[in-house]
């Protein structure tokens, strides 16, 4: 009795062979079914904010936004985005970040090289950010002085190169070992100064240098005096890139030179170049330290931005 039982169990119809081969699998009924993206709300029917917010005044409104809060506002719905790409915004924002060519310049640039999209030309053409400051943080070894038992001690000396641009050609330059949540007020003050001639600089707007540049894609030109009453002009040729695509938050520091006039001449510091500095009498003098690329920090983020660190939380920084 035995054994018919055995041979029951291995027999190819019996009992285990069937339930085996008819084991319930639920995956497999899922095979071939498309699953239908269900509508959380009919079709015609609008939600709150967009009965509370039609597209015309979400229009109006967007036209205030700086570029970067333009590009959030995509993110929050489909409405927003489809209004969001209306082309009248991102064209005043090229207007504005390409202000050294007219109207009729960049509007034949985008239909040439970028069919017309001016969003896609303005994260594609390199151009400077003018809502915020570029920042250098640069360190260095000092040998201090000799105190008690300790001798050649060494000190860890940190600064900053800040410069911020401005539409209509000029910069404000600061070199300080204050922190950007200190300084970045004074490169502003400098610059309203300068349209204010009765106005004197008050505070740290002193130490703030004011200057021209120029850009001619991804390469940036600056000069400056070095002091008003001084014939000494700085210049530095810059490269302008992006971690991501249309950011520009690097400026790579290519180099930087200084010009010692002795007659004191007053001339073009754009346009002239090096042998033509040479043969009206100037000195070069090249300097390496202080290289570190410049790193930019939007105008919301001065007062939290990891660059305020001080050497003991952050000796290093790699802008990337």
């Amino acid at each position: 009795m035995a054994a018919a039982a055995v041979a029951t169990a291995v027999e190819p119809d019996g009992p285990l062979s069937s339930s085996f081969f008819n084991a319930y699998r639920p995956w497999l009924s899922l095979y071939g079914v498309r699953l239908q993206r269900q509508h959380k709300q009919k079709q015609g029917e609008l939600s709150l904010i967009e009965k509370m917010l039609p597209e015309e005044m979400l229009l109006h409104i967007l036209e205030w936004l700086p570029i970067t809060a333009l590009a959030a506002a995509q993110c929050v719905c489909r409405q927003w985005r489809s209004v969001g790409a209306t082309p009248s915004l991102w064209r005043a924002a090229c207007m504005d970040a390409f202000f050294t060519s007219t109207p009729e310049q960049n509007a034949a640039l985008a239909r040439a090289q970028y069919r017309g999209c001016w969003k896609r030309m303005l994260l594609d053409r390199p151009h400077l950010r003018f809502d915020g400051i570029y920042v250098s943080r640069n360190t260095y070894l000092r040998q201090g002085i000799v105190e008690w038992n300790v001798k050649n001690a060494v000190h860890l000396v940190l600064y900053f190169r800040y410069i911020r641009f401005f539409p209509d050609g000029t910069f404000s330059y600061r070199t300080s070992p204050e922190p950007l949540a200190k300084v970045h007020r004074s490169l502003a003050l400098a610059y309203a100064q300068r349209h204010q001639p009765h106005r004197r600089a008050r505070g740290e707007a002193e130490f703030v240098q004011l200057g021209k540049f120029k850009q001619e894609g991804e390469r940036v030109l600056t000069a400056m005096k070095y002091d008003p009453g001084s014939s000494t002009e700085i210049r530095s040729r810059l490269r302008l890139r992006s971690t991501v695509p249309g950011a520009n938050n690097r400026l790579d520091i290519q180099a930087i030179v200084s010009w010692d006039r002795a007659d004191g001449q007053a001339l073009n510091m754009m346009d002239l170049q090096p042998d033509e500095e040479e043969a009206e009498g100037a000195e070069l003098q090249q300097h390496r330290r202080g290289m570190v690329s410049y790193v930019f920090v939007p105008f919301e983020q001065v007062q939290t931005h990891i660059v305020n660190l001080p050497i003991s939380q952050m000796d290093l920084y790699l802008p990337g």
